[in-house]
């Protein structure tokens, strides 16, 4: 699943490719993705408009329109855009087409799960998950003192609060792990447990591990990010391995299909 590191690199690369130019013709290969409206109003909405720029809000991509409006995109746990050489034959796991003058581009997903829509007048209401969201967790307004103060209105869990999108967007599953565990906080703790200190260390590993990771997805192409190749993570999908902060052994759990892994060494 793509997370905001990601999102933010995805968006970058196809702003690079595709601002500014036209959008000749569409196709939709998978009615099923494609929320609020049929693909025929879809295809009819977005054709011979122009992009003006791609960006990214939490776990949605943005392809917004000159003219007002954007197709927003919540890839979920396999959603990839891919380009191609204008005039290619769909495959079969593109949800729908977009065709440039010389440039073809591909949304798709194997699992079917992405939700796709296109929103005019600024109305988000019908993106399921867009509204009541919080802050980016990258974002620069997001200082120390208003991460405090959000955390403090949650329960339960602490890494489920992290990948919580009403507390703060963009970390999933797979990054939350790395959070904790350069924090030395266990995931199954309840945030009533953490005192200031462990808070506030919270807060600076979260940064720091999303920026250093932003870092590394921004130098990679969009077929690089397609392949979403995560080696260089730390400790999550690692059960079993060895911590490399202590040498000690990464402990694995899994729940509703689910991974977590920790170092009982390094996370208390």
């Amino acid at each position: 699943m793509p997370e905001l590191p990601e999102l933010e690199a995805i968006a970058t690369r196809l702003s690079e490719r595709f601002n500014g130019k036209r959008i000749e013709s569409a196709d939709v290969h998978d009615a099923l993705v494609i929320h609020g409206m049929t693909p025929d109003r879809f295809i009819s909405g977005i054709t011979d408009k122009v992009i003006s720029s791609c960006t990214n809000d939490g776990k949605f991509v943005l392809l917004n329109l000159s003219t007002g409006g954007s197709i927003v995109i919540n890839p979920m746990l396999a959603g990839r855009f891919r380009v191609a050489d204008a005039g290619r034959k769909p495959l079969k796991r593109d949800v729908f087409t977009l065709q440039f003058h010389n440039d073809l581009l591909s949304y798709t997903d194997s699992k079917r799960m992405s939700r796709v829509y296109l929103v005019v007048d600024d109305d988000f209401s019908a993106v399921k998950g867009f509204e009541g969201r919080g802050p980016s967790a990258l974002a620069d307004n997001l200082t120390e003192g208003l991460f405090l103060e959000r955390f403090k209105r949650f329960r339960g869990h602490i890494k489920n609060v992290l990948t919580n999108q009403r507390f703060i967007t963009g970390i999933g599953n797979a990054y939350a792990d790395e959070i904790l565990l350069y924090a030395g906080i266990l995931p199954f703790r309840r945030i009533s447990t953490l005192n200031a200190a462990e808070s506030v260390r919270l807060y600076r590993a979260m940064r720091d591990v999303l920026s250093r990771y932003r870092k590394m997805m921004m130098k990679r192409t969009l077929t690089e990010l397609a392949i979403e190749k995560r080696d260089f993570l730390m400790i999550h999908g690692k059960g079993g391995g060895i911590c490399p902060l202590c040498g000690g052994r990464i402990s694995e759990v899994t729940a509703n299909r689910f991974r977590t892994n920790y170092c009982q060494t390094c996370q208390k």
